[in-house]
């Protein structure tokens, strides 16, 4: 598990997540609420496209999402562009401490050279953030740049960031394995001979089948 935390206060963490299934907890302390009451709670998250959400397990966690990105659970990192995915999480800000828990699984990478290689993988911290209509007070605060719009804000003109500070807040890393790419041609040998012994031994299965079946009907006549 990955934690966060999201306030005014400079992000900072010291985890780090290994494997390949991870679940990234969001903390946002909300000391001023009752000021947005006529505002949402969002969370943003920027992931990498190594990074993959699985939105029927989103909706098993009971969040109201909406994702921007690539939704092909089964391809590996060589089979997708490395173009970031957005996740736009809408929180019930119903206590002064919202916990926020979005589970995240990671693709397989890319086959590397040298010994038990690695891959490290960047996860930004996420952007929490007031959605306010356009009749509430202005914000100085806007969202990244470069992410996408979102249905779900379309009836909100003014946000509000709870956290800021990227240039000093340390990123998440997920540190994953990936095969030797040198193994490439033992791994196919093994993968095509065991191919083999399965077919075989489903042909003598279907063989010994058939003849006791025959066997069967003969008696029977």
């Amino acid at each position: 598990m990955i934690s966060s935390t999201c306030s005014t206060r400079i992000f900072t963490t010291t985890m780090q997540a290994k494997g390949f299934h991870s679940t990234l907890s969001t903390k946002i302390p909300l000391r001023t609420r009752h000021e947005h009451v006529a505002c949402d709670l969002f969370v943003l998250y920027e992931l990498p496209a190594d990074i993959i959400v699985d939105p029927f397990e989103l909706n098993d966690h009971g969040l109201c999402f909406q994702f921007v990105g690539n939704t092909n659970l089964e391809l590996p990192m060589s089979g997708v562009a490395d173009e970031s995915g957005w996740l736009l999480v809408a929180v019930k800000p119903e206590a002064d401490l919202v916990m926020v828990d979005v589970p995240l699984h990671v693709r397989y990478g890319v086959p590397h050279e040298g010994h038990s290689p690695r891959h490290i993988i960047q996860l930004p911290p996420p952007t929490c953030f007031w959605a306010c209509p356009s009749s509430n007070k202005s914000f100085p605060n806007a969202l990244p740049s470069q992410s996408p719009k979102f249905h779900l804000l379309n009836s909100s003109a003014q946000f509000e960031i709870l956290r800021r500070g990227y240039a000093t807040s340390l990123p998440f890393s997920f540190d994953i394995p990936v095969g030797n790419i040198n193994h490439t041609l033992y791994i196919e040998l093994c993968t095509v001979t065991v191919t083999l012994l399965a077919f075989v031994y489903i042909i003598r299965q279907c063989w010994t089948i058939s003849k006791t079946l025959y066997s069967v009907h003969l008696k029977m006549q």
